[in-house]
């Protein structure tokens, strides 16, 4: 293919729910001034009648599967036709470019894939941050782009039903688990082998969201096996610290977060805690089934080792009283099948007062152990805090 997507552009792709991809804005509204339209001030120039291929084809796909993307979209291009405009920021097809790392989007227009994307991500950057775009591929979850184009087609489809129960953004079968009761990674198909579709996330009360659950885009094996397959090539420490600090099946920002910071290893801050199994599946024994009001849960940590686990309590998704009955009634199931529960909230994870107030506490529970209190590892560790949590700071 001529062109392909890359760098931010390509991620911000692979960000889009396909259910806003699929939206097509019409050029009217996009052009018309607010609060009529959008007033997208790019499409009220009319375009030369010389403009390039490539920036037309950008112009048009912004409002349909590329609206997730900001503008101007990172482009590797044939090296005879390579330039910037207003639309595109042109870079060089790197020669050893796997044809398998590209995804075709139609039309001569293609899309680096995320495994591309985080194995050959630029050197500068931070291994934290790595880490967790790392985590968001790999598990089952996505931050979908926000912009003018996105929250138009957001609000097309609420007006459309959307999202009622079994809508375009709510649908029959949703991705709640990454691994299955034998801790086995989870097949994320349906009945007919197609892959399970995107669902919006609404916190109680809300009717919009930028969170997402979805099938994960690639995982901590294939990205280990892609970046073995370059060594030799061009050796990136960055990535390799990335890859020892990422976990694959986790299901939001703050999740991701926390494992991070509770199992990277010291040198990095954390305390070194084992590699637990995110989003696991446990199926109730007939005990527990009288206090659980269902037959099993998904815990976001599972510390196998230990019976060990760990509850992260977000933005409230409860919507009823049953639902909150079974919220509370799974922990004293899972306790009666021996397992330790506890729990952290954003609130006592980002403010690092209140996390060294009960964080002995916690692992005594778990049956794990904290990093030694040195200085320098306080150091190291208040210096990762402040990258996963800046806003606290």
């Amino acid at each position: 293919m001529d062109a392909i997507i890359c760098d931010i552009s390509a991620w911000e792709y692979w960000r889009t729910p396909p259910a806003l991809r699929n939206v097509e804005i019409p050029v009217d509204i996009a052009r018309a001034k607010k609060p009529d339209g959008l007033g997208l001030e790019w499409l009220s120039e009319i375009p030369r009648l010389n403009i390039r291929p490539f920036d037309a084809s950008i112009r048009e796909r912004l409002l349909t599967d590329l609206k997730g993307v900001t503008k101007p979209v990172h482009i590797m291009l044939p090296e005879s036709t390579r330039y910037s405009s207003d639309f595109i920021v042109a870079h060089r097809v790197p020669r050893d470019l796997p044809s398998s790392c590209v995804v075709d989007l139609g039309n001569n227009l293609g899309v680096l894939s995320p495994s591309y994307l985080l194995v050959k991500a630029p050197r500068k950057t931070d291994p934290i941050a790595l880490a967790l775009a790392m985590f968001e591929a790999c598990g089952i979850y996505a931050v979908s782009p926000t912009n003018e184009r996105m929250a138009f087609a957001f609000d097309l489809l609420r007006r459309e039903g959307g999202l009622k129960e079994n809508g375009p953004l709510n649908p029959d079968v949703k991705i709640c688990e990454y691994y299955d009761a034998d801790g086995k990674r989870t097949s994320f198909l349906d009945s007919e082998g197609e892959q399970l579709p995107w669902s919006i996330c609404l916190p109680s009360g809300k009717m919009t969201s930028n969170l997402w659950k979805r099938p994960p885009l690639t995982s901590l094996e294939q990205l280990t096996e892609f970046s073995a397959s370059l060594q030799g090539k061009a050796s990136n420490r960055t990535v390799s610290r990335a890859l020892s600090l990422a976990l694959d099946g986790s299901a939001s920002p703050l999740e991701s977060k926390i494992a991070l910071f509770l199992t990277a290893d010291m040198r990095f801050g954390g305390e070194g805690w084992p590699k637990p199994q995110l989003n696991q599946r446990i199926n109730f024994d007939t005990a527990a089934l009288k206090l659980a009001y269902q037959g099993h849960c998904i815990v976001d940590q599972l510390y196998p080792s230990t019976m060990g686990v760990v509850e992260v309590n977000g933005e409230g998704f409860h919507s009823d009283d049953l639902t909150f009955k079974k919220e509370t009634g799974r922990t004293a199931a899972l306790e009666s099948m021996g397992y330790s529960v506890v729990s952290f909230t954003y609130d006592q994870v980002s403010d690092l007062e209140k996390y060294d107030s009960l964080i002995e506490q916690r692992a005594e529970a778990l049956g794990l152990k904290l990093a030694n209190r040195t200085a320098s590892f306080l150091d190291r560790r208040n210096a990762l805090h402040g990258k996963l949590f800046p806003a606290s700071k």
